[in-house]
């Protein structure tokens, strides 16, 4: 697995584009319109927390985020962003109370390169909150992905290295297609899957062996207030793949319908 992990690695690090140069000397370059500062900030609230097939909570939450970016032009964009996660009541039958109990911080590169857009990055994941057996200590993870973009449909690769608490790879392959439903409403619908090797199946299912993580299929509607604020709506379907992890039962659940609304924010 880990082979073929780092295999695909290479490919996109390969991956590359040929800049052609002007040979007017007197030509002066021009400042690309999609430069400087952005901010953008998110408020999600959701029927329950749900990553990458781990049922964290199976209680109501609310996770506000916001990143700060900036373009550069043709050489990409640099970003720094926070998120969090709040339980709003108990979480897990009662296990742990309510509050702040993830903090996470992430610095990427994200640049367009033809059709492809490429982003890689660094996470940290913090638990402010951790009650005894219920979280994994802090960690880190470095992560690169590639998306083709088109007018059919818009297939995804990404790849995550935790480095820290777990020293495995998780990687995703996803799709997702768009609709304009009139000049303020989008509508979307993503399908996914997980797959960790042994390292990664280990530490958050219990399963000692490489193997698909989880499946997830969502649909979510986007309508714009204005020019910088939207509201919106995701529902999503999540399940376990690898039978292994489903027999341990490390989480509440295996399969679990789960959504909510959400409002954001670009300026």
């Amino acid at each position: 697995m880990k082979r073929l992990v780092l295999g695909a690695v290479a490919l996109v690090c390969f991956a590359g584009r040929a800049v052609a140069q002007e040979a007017a000397p007197v030509a002066v370059k021009e400042e690309s319109p999609d430069t400087g500062f952005a901010f953008d900030a998110t408020v999600d609230i959701y029927s329950a927390y749900v990553w990458r097939g781990c049922v964290v909570n199976d209680r109501p939450v609310w996770q506000p985020g916001g990143t700060v970016s900036y373009a550069t032009g043709d050489y990409g964009t640099f970003s720094a962003g926070a998120w969090a996660n709040f339980d709003i009541t108990d979480r897990n039958n009662a296990r742990a109370g309510g509050g702040l109990n993830e903090i996470d911080y992430t610095l990427s590169y994200a640049i367009d390169v033809g059709d492809f857009s490429l982003e890689a990055g660094h996470i940290w994941y913090t638990f402010p909150k951790a009650n005894g057996g219920d979280y994994l200590g802090s960690t880190r993870e470095v992560y690169g992905s590639v998306a083709y973009n088109n007018d059919l449909v818009t297939p995804s690769l990404a790849l995550y290295y935790d480095y820290a608490a777990v020293e495995g790879f998780y990687g995703i392959a996803a799709l997702n297609k768009e609709f304009e439903l009139g000049d303020r409403t989008t509508l979307g619908f993503d399908l996914s899957l997980g797959a960790g090797d042994d390292d990664y199946m280990n530490a958050y299912f219990g399963e000692n062996s490489a193997g698909l993580a989880d499946f997830t299929a969502d649909v979510y509607v986007s309508y714009a207030l204005t020019d910088a604020i939207s509201v919106g709506a995701k529902l999503a379907w999540t399940s376990l793949v690898d039978s292994g992890a489903r027999d341990n039962e490390v989480y509440w659940k295996e399969d679990i319908l789960w959504g909510g609304v959400n409002l954001a924010a670009s300026f």
